[in-house]
């Protein structure tokens, strides 16, 4: 009787899960008796988490009226989950959850308060300059609905969403639900998340670009949970729309800038830094006659050689200026900077080192602009060389750079005695001076060593450039606060103090489009402020004096202007406290709808230092193998076995894999990724097949990241604290994917 009761009841129970699709999935719990989490589903190892919005509870049981375990838990706290349920009297999805993997279970939380979060990926906006806002769709339909359409009809329909968007009249079934505010928002000092929840592909104009769903999540705070739907809350639609470079005049009283030179100071280089020394003491007295400028700006210096293997050689890397100076002491301390008595043994330098010195270690003003100007004539020691003391190249220190928000201006001294190093050095210092949201390209110029007249041009116009956007944006505030006293007295100039105006940075329209909004939609934009003006702060430099300058290049001045005008974009962002849309779910692509060729959105994965820890030796490991087989001649799979035999992973599991996926030793968190990992499907095959010099290049990129890793790890920059209880090494870093192996 027994049996066939439970017989039945085991019936019953397997026809309710057939036809019931919010019955309880729950994992039956491992070996010694503990409950584990759910799985992904389609995955063998990854758990099921879900991550709260803020605000959120915790019940006793499946409930809304069961009681409370938990009250206002914070946003962004991740959980495991442990069951899911449903029903059909009741729209919500409930999980049951936990802080951790080993069986702790808190309680149960529903669908209203938390989304499912599948890989720890999140997107983060590109550089507004040049690109329209990203578009965010209340269906996935109408994103493949786009991309199916013609170019011509898709810029038709997308250029229309935004005029609409500017009117600010939508109907509620209009079907975008909420956009990108055009001010640059940025993510180191109000951090947002816009987490992947689904993710596939799709093809715009016969380029490969990514359909994803996300949800917006911002921190705690009154308004958290109050959703940037634009359909409906016009508040979050009036401040997406203002223009990037509007900004209170009360705003710009805080404007700074760091101006910090990173020079070769080897034995070639003394008639450019005396040249250098000469530039600034003229700029010297411009600014010291101005005291508004004078505190505005900063400076210092760090100089660079080679190896202290060489003798006579004095130093590695120097920081002269461990405070960064006002003007008259920096004068003094320029005067300081000599070369080094003995040459480089061969012609590379350690660039590299200088670079990651000033970016990482440069003590800079809190909230300025940060503006590096690089000035050497030969080539780093490439990554994995001898004499690369920071071990790094010039895409992790541009990767670094991006998240310090540092603009890099590269001046490149060309010998015609070593023209066989001018490609090398030449792509090097574009890499690094290939500024986020700079049009134009990278903010690099070369000179002749034989022309110090072009040399004292371009640091000139460098200078001058800085210094005189500094001076138009005091002249065009000055103006704006004057009107106002003009057309309404002392109490005009006071509201206007406050009140926000529009500073046009172009020699012309900006963007590719001209601007952050289609030609038709500018006019229709009703939320722009009343009291405006339009600063025309870069304009063309005089023509170089030197003949021996290149007429197809452009001119040092607009390569300034451009990377200033990005800066600046970055800057208005972070200091305003642009906000990301919150609390919506969406789906967006990562390409620019108008213009595909623009990344609109890049993928950064939320990394703790634990987990930075376990990639770091992941990459030793590898690393270790290639060295090893190289000298050994052992195929690469047989030394990977040897080099992880120091650690706890399964040597015959590294023997029976056909791929490093598979090996075991690729951390879990990399799993599962929509983005392709270049160590993952490394092989047997893949590596005899590289030369010598493929393999070394393939090493000494993973020695970079390693370096890389242990730079982001070591500095207190970027570091997220997701909930006020995560201690240290809690803490999240949302590196970007250009980081990853």
């Amino acid at each position: 009787m027994r049996l066939h009761t439970l017989a039945m009841a085991l019936g019953l129970f397997l026809l309710g899960t057939l036809t019931n699709p919010h019955a309880v999935f729950s994992e039956t719990g491992s070996a010694d008796g503990k409950r584990t989490p759910l799985k992904i589903e389609g995955k063998e190892s990854l758990p099921l988490r879900v991550l709260s919005r803020a605000f959120s509870r915790v019940y006793k049981a499946p409930d809304g009226n069961s009681g409370t375990v938990e009250e206002n838990v914070p946003a962004f706290q991740s959980y495991f989950v442990y069951a899911k349920q449903g029903n059909d009297h009741d729209a919500r999805v409930w999980y049951e959850v936990g802080p951790d993997n080993r069986g702790t279970v808190t309680g149960w939380m529903s669908s209203d308060d938390v989304f499912e979060w599948k890989q720890t990926m999140c997107l983060s906006y590109t550089h507004p300059e040049g690109r329209y806002p990203v578009l965010m769709f209340d269906k996935k339909e109408e994103l493949e609905k786009l991309s199916a359409l013609s170019k011509e009809k898709r810029t038709e329909a997308v250029e229309k969403y935004y005029i609409d968007i500017a009117m600010g009249d939508l109907a509620p079934d209009f079907p975008v639900v909420t956009i990108e505010p055009k001010k640059a928002v940025d993510i180191t000092k109000e951090f947002y998340l816009l987490p992947i929840l689904e993710f596939g592909e799709l093809q715009l104009e016969n380029r490969e670009a990514r359909i994803l769903k996300l949800a917006a999540v911002t921190g705690e705070g009154a308004a958290a949970r109050e959703s940037s739907d634009i359909r409906t809350n016009k508040d979050y639609l009036q401040e997406a729309v203002q223009d990037s470079t509007t900004i209170s005049p009360a705003t710009l009283d805080k404007l700074a800038i760091d101006i910090v030179w990173v020079m070769d100071t080897t034995n070639s280089m003394m008639p450019y830094i005396t040249q250098t020394l000469k530039v600034v003491e003229e700029a010297s007295k411009h600014i010291s006659a101005n005291s508004q400028l004078a505190q505005a700006v900063k400076f210092g210096v760090w100089g660079y050689r080679d190896s202290t293997s060489i003798p006579d050689i004095g130093y590695n890397v120097k920081n002269y200026t461990p405070q960064l100076q006002s003007i008259d002491q920096f004068v003094s301390t320029l005067k300081t900077v000599d070369v080094s008595t003995a040459g480089s043994q061969g012609y590379a330098e350690d660039v590299f080192s200088g670079v990651n010195g000033a970016v990482d270690e440069t003590a800079w003003t809190p909230n300025a602009i940060r503006f590096v100007i690089l000035v050497g004539d030969a080539p780093a020691h490439e990554a994995g060389h001898k004499w690369n003391a920071s071990g790094q190249n010039q895409a992790t220190l541009r990767s670094l750079a991006n998240d310090r928000n540092i603009t890099l201006y590269a001046i490149h001294i060309k010998d015609p005695q070593a023209e066989q190093y001018h490609a090398t050095a030449a792509e090097q210092f574009q890499v690094l001076s290939t500024n986020r949201g700079a049009e134009g390209g990278p903010a690099y110029y070369s000179t002749s060593s034989a022309d110090l007249l072009g040399f004292e041009h371009v640091t000139k116009s460098v200078t001058d450039s800085i210094i005189g956007f500094l001076e138009k944006v005091d002249q065009e505030k000055n103006k704006a606060l004057t009107a106002a006293v003009d057309k309404g007295g002392a109490k005009a100039a006071a509201s206007t103090k406050g009140s926000d105006f529009d500073v046009t940075l172009s020699e012309g329209e900006t963007g590719k489009h001209g601007g952050d909004a289609p030609p038709s939609a500018k006019t229709a934009t009703a939320s722009a402020p009343e009291k405006s003006v339009n600063l025309d702060l870069f304009e063309e430099g005089q023509a170089a004096p030197s003949s021996k300058e290149p007429a197809a290049q452009p001119t040092p001045q607009s390569l300034a202007n451009a990377a200033l005008k990005a800066a600046f974009v970055q800057w208005i962002g972070s200091q305003a406290g642009a906000q990301a849309p919150r609390d919506v779910v969406a789906w967006v692509t990562d390409k620019d709808l108008l213009t595909t060729d623009i990344q609109s959105l890049e993928v950064r994965l939320l990394i703790n230092k634990r987990q930075l820890d376990s990639l770091r030796e992941t990459l030793k490991t590898i690393l270790a193998a290639g060295r090893k087989g190289q000298i050994s001649g052992e195929d690469f799979f047989s030394s990977l076995q040897a080099a992880a035999a120091t650690t706890a992973r399964d040597p015959e599991m590294i023997k029976r894999a056909s791929s490093l996926s598979q090996s075991g030793l690729i951390p879990e968190f990399l799993s599962g990724l929509p983005y392709k990992s270049r160590i993952m499907d490394m092989n047997n095959e893949l590596w005899s097949s590289w030369s010598v010099d493929e393999q070394d290049m393939f090493l000494a990129d993973l020695e970079a990241r390693i370096m890389a890793y242990e730079t982001i790890h070591d500095g207190p920059e970027g570091w997220v604290r997701l909930n006020k209880s995560d201690d240290p090494s809690e803490y999240v870093y949302p590196i970007s994917l250009e980081l990853l192996p």
